[in-house]
């Protein structure tokens, strides 16, 4: 069996594999089994073997060079999955191999659509029910409002003063001095009705009437306002899910930028507007490298900053940042010392940074240790935590008066503090 075949049944029919029983070479360490294999090319052979305490200690520092055996033996091609080694041809193919994921497959897809529409009906009937309910007691204060209508029919019975308006009608031609008069009277007599209520001495007597009016007003209008807002909900729900569904399709079409697990087919198009050789799927994949995955890497402040801090001085970078918060939106930043820009990703919005204004600052350090991050003039505010994060767009980056926002502070997240829950970081290579 080749190499290409075993690599293909390991991913199709992977096998338990029982743990190596091998000690560690380390005195220190005894009785500890090897799990792992330091890939740097020139270190003391004898240090590539390491045990679990190995890398929880002096080898810390080094994790995105080391492998985990395990892997190794289920998937030869697995070696240099989350290294990063430039001009090494097998980086290459490795970064190529898993750009692309094949284990969610037609089955999966069928199986995951399915729990999502099933969620979905669920939902949505919960929803139809309470609406109804709530429409039902609408209509029950609409009868009430029937009632409190007969109380007053008297002072708006108008069969006088349609007759009145159907004889001068009649009379169109032959109309006498006297009939203006008649309907003159008849008009007025309609109106006098209307202001009865006015009269000081029958407002003690008809005091109840508006007392019953008021009463009415209030529970018609709360019961109206629910009403209303049930209204409103559905109809924003019904917007909000069609962009969702609009989002996953983009998601799942053929889609350039593949190595971010965050982004839609609209950072396609907005690293092609940054540079027009973007739009080649293999330069993408060529210049763009992911240096910093939350999900893999961990929401860890001080792992964001040693990645950052690493690459160099700040302003010799090109960097891209892609942040999803608790309030499902995703909006990120392209650093770069010409053209730094703000987006975001849902509202398909982009905000270029004003002159003199520098695009990112790294604050977290011992003297600072609650900010990790600022982007612009305090545009966004990322903290150490991740958790109240806030944005004052405009203040470094521009919004043009044709972009209507609405407010500054919440359009990013939707909310004036949101929390990070997702985040990528990505160099830019010259």
């Amino acid at each position: 069996m080749s190499l290409e075949e075993d690599h293909r049944d390991h991913k199709e029919n992977p096998k338990k594999r029982l743990p190596l029983k091998i000690k560690c070479e380390d005195l220190n360490h005894q009785n500890e089994l090897v799990e792992y294999i330091f890939l740097k090319e020139k270190i003391n052979q004898r240090t590539r073997l390491l045990c679990r305490k190995c890398v929880e200690t002096k080898f810390s520092q080094q994790t995105n060079e080391i492998a985990l055996i395990a892997d190794i033996l289920e998937d030869p091609y697995s070696v240099l999955k989350f290294t990063n080694y430039q001009g090494n041809v097998n980086q290459d193919l490795c970064d190529f191999i898993y750009s692309y994921d094949f284990k969610f497959n037609e089955d999966a897809i069928i199986s995951q659509i399915d729990v999502i529409r099933q969620s979905f009906l669920y939902q949505l009937t919960k929803l139809e029910r309470k609406l109804v309910e709530s429409f039902q007691s609408f209509k029950e204060a609409e009868s009430s409002l029937d009632v409190l209508k007969s109380k007053f029919e008297q002072y708006f019975d108008n069969k006088d003063l349609i007759k009145s308006l159907d004889d001068a009608e009649k009379k169109f031609d032959s109309f006498t001095p006297k009939d203006k008069q008649i309907l003159r009277q008849g008009v007025n007599e309609y109106v006098k009705k209307l202001h009865f209520y006015d009269q000081k001495e029958n407002h003690e007597k008809f005091q109840p009437l508006f007392d019953s009016v008021k009463a009415n007003k209030q529970i018609f209008g709360n019961k109206e306002k629910q009403f209303r807002l049930f209204k409103f909900k559905l109809d924003q729900g019904l917007e909000m899910l069609q962009r969702e569904i609009q989002n996953m399709e983009q998601t799942f079409s053929t889609q350039k930028f593949s190595s971010s697990e965050l982004s839609t087919i609209y950072m396609d198009q907005l690293l092609e507007k940054i540079n027009p050789d973007f739009k080649l799927h293999n330069i993408i994949q060529d210049k763009i490298q992911k240096i910093y995955n939350s999900r893999y890497d961990g929401l860890d402040s001080q792992n964001v900053y040693e990645k950052i801090i690493q690459l160099g001085r700040l302003d010799m970078q090109t960097l891209l940042f892609i942040f999803q918060t608790s309030s499902f939106q995703t909006f990120g930043v392209w650093v770069d010392k010409n053209s730094s820009l703000i987006f975001h990703q849902g509202k398909q919005q982009e905000f270029q940074i004003k002159n003199n204004v520098q695009p990112l600052k790294m604050n977290y350090d011992m003297k600072n240790p609650e900010r990790l991050m600022t982007f612009g003039r305090d545009d966004i505010i990322i903290l150490s935590s991740f958790v109240g994060c806030i944005s004052k767009l405009g203040e470094g980056f521009s919004v043009t008066d044709a972009q209507e926002i609405g407010d500054k502070e919440t359009y990013l997240a939707n909310q004036k503090y949101f929390n990070i829950v997702k985040m990528e970081i990505f160099q830019v290579q010259k």
